[in-house]
């Protein structure tokens, strides 16, 4: 399988010059969510453990790392990576003005660890869905009625 992807145009104003990119991204047809009973079906086949006992730890684990976020920790978890709150606040004129009850968590950020990221990056494939869509219509046209 490959992750589906499509080329988005951007207007890069850097360096007082306005130059337009393409880049990929996914914003296209991604594939259905795995979740979480799926995940708790494959670690039971990997562990000695039952499948109902891996669903109540990955329903627990949310609550855990929630609790340790909320203290404003990192919590790290071995070959997975960091989750991390990052907070943001309202806008205003004077240092002393940004009280707390103006500051929020804007949300959760995950930096993945290297290995893991090597583990995906390794076996990843990438497919163009306009590339896709091109080859058929052109082979549309070319089985329509009077082609050649």
């Amino acid at each position: 399988m490959a992750i589906n992807y499509v080329v988005t145009k951007k207007v890069d104003k850097t360096k007082g010059e306005t130059k337009v990119r393409y880049y990929a991204t996914t914003r296209a047809l991604q594939k259905k969510p795995v979740d979480s009973a799926e995940i708790a079906w494959q670690l039971a086949e990997k562990s000695s453990l039952q499948d109902g006992d891996v669903m109540s730890v990955l329903t627990q684990l949310s609550g855990v790392i929630a609790e340790h976020l909320h203290e404003g920790r990192t919590v790290s978890i071995d070959g997975l990576g960091n989750f991390f709150p990052t907070i943001t606040s309202e806008g205003v004129e004077k240092p002393e003005e940004c009280t707390a009850n103006k500051v929020w968590i804007a949300r959760i950020g995950f930096k993945a660890a290297p290995a893991f990221l090597k583990k995906i990056r390794i076996k990843t494939k990438f497919l163009s869905i306009q590339l896709q869509e091109r080859k058929k219509a052109d082979a549309g046209k070319k089985n329509a009625p009077g082609s050649i």
